[in-house]
């Protein structure tokens, strides 16, 4: 495992160590999402492991420790004894919607992305699409409903629409072309007030490319006319986040994947 990741990656993971979340505040949300396929690490805190491996595709909230300052961490090649590296002391933002995601930057070395989420409010109707390329590859189009949507999409970007609500075919191609296909094509639901994020993970040449998604829900507008008819009508909100893993064999398949919930704030 390189330790260039576990520089980056590893001082994150150790927000998760025990401490008291009551001082978390409820203007912030951060979450991790693990984007490196087959990398486990374990992270330890006075000689003690505390998270044993946390693998590919698994998500955590570290909201709890918003405005902390994490100290002496330590953390091991996973199911090892081995120190990797010494983490020393690590600042959680106080305020905010952000995703922290490890992942392989372009030339497929690990490292770690922050994105800030944009939780601002969707209009009556549609819904966000946000694309983020997190996969060793080079600039790619997404293509959606065979027009590219975002074009010129580079490691560590993204690209962000509010689209009418109702269900995209989504594809992934070399900038400038239309083929060869390297993620797809696969249907995305575009839902009134959320906001679906598609991560592009993995790699390219080590055809290991894996799509991870992440939903942030009750962002919707009041819309300005109701109609109405004699049929009942129900009320239900939905505010919880969502990250699904969905993987790629050979063309873009929906897999069982891992699924983490936890509150949108």
């Amino acid at each position: 495992m390189s330790k260039r990741l576990l520089v980056a990656f590893v001082a994150i993971l150790a927000i998760l160590l025990p401490a008291t979340a009551a001082n978390a505040q409820d203007d912030v949300r951060v979450h991790l999402i693990h984007g490196i396929p087959d990398t486990d690490v374990d992270v330890a805190a006075g000689g003690a492991v505390v998270i044993p491996g946390f693998s590919f595709g698994d998500t955590q909230d570290l909201s709890g420790f918003a405005g902390q300052t994490l100290e002496g961490l330590q953390v091991l090649l996973a199911g090892t004894d081995t120190v990797a590296i010494d983490v020393g002391d690590l600042d959680v933002p106080a305020s905010g919607n952000f995703t922290l995601i490890a992942h392989l930057d372009a030339e497929g070395t690990p490292t770690v992305s922050v994105f800030e989420n944009d939780t601002s409010t969707i209009d009556a109707g549609n819904g966000r699409l946000v694309v983020r390329h997190t996969a060793a590859a080079p600039e790619v189009d997404i293509l959606a409903n065979g027009s590219a949507a975002f074009t010129n999409v580079a490691n560590g970007a993204e690209g962000s629409a509010d689209l009418g609500a109702g269900t995209i075919s989504a594809e992934v191609v070399p900038t400038g072309a239309t083929e060869p296909v390297v993620i797809g094509p696969a249907d995305l639901p575009i839902t009134e007030g959320n906001s679906l994020i598609v991560y592009a993970v993995g790699s390219l040449d080590g055809d290991s490319l894996t799509v991870l998604t992440e939903v942030i829900s009750g962002l919707g507008a009041v819309p300005n006319v109701v109609n109405t008819g004699n049929s009942p009508v129900s009320d239900s909100s939905n505010t919880s986040l969502v990250i699904l893993a969905v993987a790629l064999a050979g063309g873009l398949a929906l897999t069982t994947g891992r699924l983490a919930k936890a509150t949108t704030r």
